[in-house]
């Protein structure tokens, strides 16, 4: 590559309009995954409270050295010859810790310590680079620096100390990290940022970590063989890990921030919410992965479940739902007319859902294939909560929209567009004849030609139809009825055809109609 083509150091949204995450990022994100792999795979040996309390503190560890430096290129752009060293120089320490990491403790926490200041002193750099060459960049490295280097400080001091005292260093100098960004905004206003690079930067590890769970269960499955068990077992782990997808991807990765909400007034208070509450969202995804990897391997149907293994699937799956109704509170939905709650309230209710199914698969109460199922079902069924609520809310709003230009043209377009259907099919409701039911009149959709029954009979299977299809028009076909309805404006012709009962198919003898209408 040319040296003209390489960008030098400069503020992200003066030079970048789309926030396209480049190769040396993608690199950098993929050397993470590979480390959390290795996470993962340790949690799958030990799936013990204390093998989930190791995992957990290790992965706070790998995941805040990722966001450290994915949140300085996203408020910088630059691409030079010594950017690219730091950048390699990190993930050779990233690498370093997690290998310590993942293998025996004893003897390895010096050298952990050691790794995670390795991974930190670059990043550094990167913001002394700032302040020397980047007008404007003195306030926020002026902030940083000495948090950070404050808290390497105290990893290199925990070096020396007992291992029950090392790991509560380890704790107050994150915290201390963690607390920076939070004394920013107050201080110096820390906003800024290029808003699409970081939802992409963000999207893409998570896929990235989705793929990696199932990648997780084909190993498992290329290493206990395939079988009935197998394959019902892999079949729900997948159902659940493309319910995940879902989740993330056609709600949170399409999400705009919020200025203000209910959990924050400021629009960087709403920022760090969304960066924080990824930290257990990826966290649960990596546990969901070995969760799922350990359920591929029960014997059989009637098999039990350890109980720490659901514990492990469940809660995950928990964690991740949680996450998410965190990230719609502080975000807009991508389907217009949702609101927060109308998002958050199927998340609260599949996690709790998901949560008191995990106990009776931990319990034995419920036999394995039907509590692993039972699970699919609730991940399932709150993303076919939401898809229902947004279909709904914007059919209203375009209802809305529509009986107001209507109202401004002083007539109702679906009506005056509408014509009868060439074919309408029997006289009769063919809804309330499946169910041995009457009605008590008869509409026509003038989409379609559905014949459906009234809304004073039982069944409404006429405005049942409107609800599923969205299609708006629809007559009388009473005899001597002239009239006809548009359910979006809720606007009625009177005298919309005189001949609508030449267009129906004559009822047969002894039909339903000449008791019900």
């Amino acid at each position: 590559m040319s040296l003209t083509k390489w960008q030098p150091l400069a503020d992200r949204n003066e030079v970048d309009e789309e926030g396209g995450v480049g190769w040396l990022e993608l690199f950098f994100d993929l050397v993470y995954v590979a480390a959390l792999i290795q996470f993962g795979d340790r949690l799958a040996e030990d799936v013990s409270w204390q093998g989930i309390a190791r995992f957990a503190g290790t992965f706070v560890i790998l995941w805040w050295t990722w966001t450290g430096t994915t949140a300085f290129m996203n408020r910088y752009a630059v691409d030079d010859v010594f950017h690219r060293l730091l950048t390699f120089a990190q993930m050779f320490a990233v690498g370093f810790f997690a290998v310590l990491a993942t293998g025996p403790v004893d003897g390895r926490t010096r050298w952990m310590a050691l790794a995670y200041v390795m991974a930190r002193l670059p990043l550094m750099i990167m913001y002394l680079r700032v302040r020397n060459l980047l007008p404007g960049g003195t306030s926020l490295t002026n902030l940083l620096l000495p948090f950070f280097a404050t808290s390497s400080v105290i990893w290199l001091v925990s070096m020396a100390v007992p291992v029950q005292i090392r790991y509560w260093m380890w704790a107050g100098a994150l915290l201390l990290e963690f607390t920076a960004p939070l004394i920013g905004t107050r201080k110096i206003g820390l906003e800024g940022g290029h808003e699409e690079h970081l939802r992409e930067r963000y999207a893409l590890f998570t896929i990235i970590v989705l793929g990696e769970t199932f990648v997780k269960t084909l190993s498992e499955l290329s290493t206990i063989g395939i079988s009935i068990h197998t394959q019902v077992y892999g079949a729900l782990g997948f159902v659940m890990l493309v319910a995940l997808w879902w989740t993330y991807f056609d709600d949170v990765a399409e999400s705009h921030l919020r200025k203000r909400s209910v959990l924050s007034k400021r629009p960087a208070g709403n920022r760090i919410l969304w960066v924080y509450t990824h930290l257990p969202l990826a966290a649960a995804l990596t546990a969901f992965g070995v969760g799922s990897k350990k359920v591929i391997g029960v014997d059989a149907f009637t098999g039990d479940l350890k109980t720490s293994y659901a514990w492990l699937l469940s809660g995950a799956l928990v964690v991740a739902l949680l996450s998410v109704a965190v990230l719609d509170l502080v975000t807009t939905s991508p389907h217009y007319a949702v609101d927060s709650q109308e998002r958050v309230g199927p998340r609260l209710m599949a996690a709790a859902a998901v949560a008191a199914i995990g106990a009776l698969l931990a319990t034995g109460t419920v036999d394995t294939v039907v509590g692993i199922a039972a699970i699919s079902v609730v991940v399932v069924a709150q993303i076919a909560a939401e898809v229902v609520i947004a279909s709904r809310r914007e059919r209203r709003l375009e209802a809305r929209m529509d009986a107001d230009l209507s109202e401004a043209a002083g007539t109702c377009h679906h009506l005056a567009a509408a014509t009868m259907p060439e074919e309408i099919g029997t006289h009769a409701c063919d809804e309330c004849v499946a169910h041995d039911q009457r009605w008590v009149q008869l509409r026509v959709c003038l989409t379609c030609g559905y014949v459906g029954c009234c809304d004073d009979t039982p069944g409404r299977h006429a405005t049942r139809h409107f609800e599923e299809t969205g299609h708006a028009t629809m007559a009388t076909l009473e005899p001597g009825g002239e009239w006809a309805w548009c359910y979006l404006h809720e606007v009625m012709d009177e005298h919309w055809d005189p001949l609508i009962a030449s267009h129906v198919n004559e009822p047969e003898i002894g039909s339903q109609t000449e008791v019900g209408g």
